[in-house]
């Protein structure tokens, strides 16, 4: 009996051993939580902050949608998260029905956002970088180590577009809008001074540094050009 139970044991298939690697330097940011072709609207979503968590540009997502990018959705609503025939999409890689409307900027509630990029960013907090921008490891960004309550400041002028804590691994999250190409994210502050179609000057305090779904305190920061993570060190002056 002894025998037969040891080669039945041996005959399974060994189990999938999952390593997670909790190094700071390595760790993965989360990247989107989309899983299909649509989505719906959940209170305090907007076209940028659903665009950001697919991985798509938010000028995409409001054209499959009808939509104009700061047109308010509601609760509950279906957004199209894939392009007419034809068109192949610029994604950057592989997210309870109510009837109040979701939180949403509007094109009155902030100034119009410049046609021209930003030609100077400053860094948004100073401190030791402790995650770097990996395309291999999906890191999207920087971290930068600090202590709890550090300002956080803008790092180039333009509009609060999202400000809220509904994208998952983010904690509170800051997303300025610059240009039409150009987004800058602050994530994981443990409190935010800004609201959504604020303009904001660059160097102006928008947040506070925090450790909110983080796993110690840190800005998580990325600059995103047209949808897609671009290395932040690219646009950064030397320190």
């Amino acid at each position: 009996m002894l025998s037969v139970f040891i080669a039945a044991c041996e005959s399974r298939t060994p189990a999938k051993l999952i390593v997670y690697d909790t190094m700071p330097d390595v760790r993965e940011e989360p990247v989107t939580t989309f899983t299909g072709r649509t989505t719906i609207v959940k209170l305090g979503d907007n076209l940028y902050s659903i665009a950001f968590e697919a991985g798509f540009d938010t000028r995409d997502v409001a054209r499959w949608n009808n939509m104009d990018q700061d047109d308010i959705i509601y609760v509950g609503q279906e957004i199209k998260l894939y392009p007419p025939p034809g068109e192949t999409p610029r994604r950057t890689y592989e997210s309870t029905s109510q009837t109040s409307p979701a939180k949403s900027g509007s094109t009155s509630s902030g100034s119009s956002i410049s046609a021209k990029d930003p030609s100077q960013w400053i860094w948004p907090v100073r401190g030791q970088i402790i995650s770097s921008f990996s395309t291999q490891h999906r890191r999207n960004g920087i971290s930068i180590g600090g202590s709890s309550g550090t300002p956080i400041s803008a790092s180039a002028g333009g509009r609060v577009v999202y400000a809220g804590t509904g994208l998952i691994g983010y904690g509170r999250i800051i997303i300025v809008k610059h240009s039409e190409q150009f987004l800058s994210v602050y994530a994981h502050n443990s409190k935010v001074v800004v609201n959504e179609g604020d303009s904001v000057q660059q160097g102006q305090k928008i947040a506070e540094m925090g450790a909110t779904d983080a796993e110690r305190v840190k800005l998580h920061f990325e600059i995103r050009r047209n949808g897609k993570p671009v290395n932040p060190l690219q646009y950064l002056p030397s320190a």
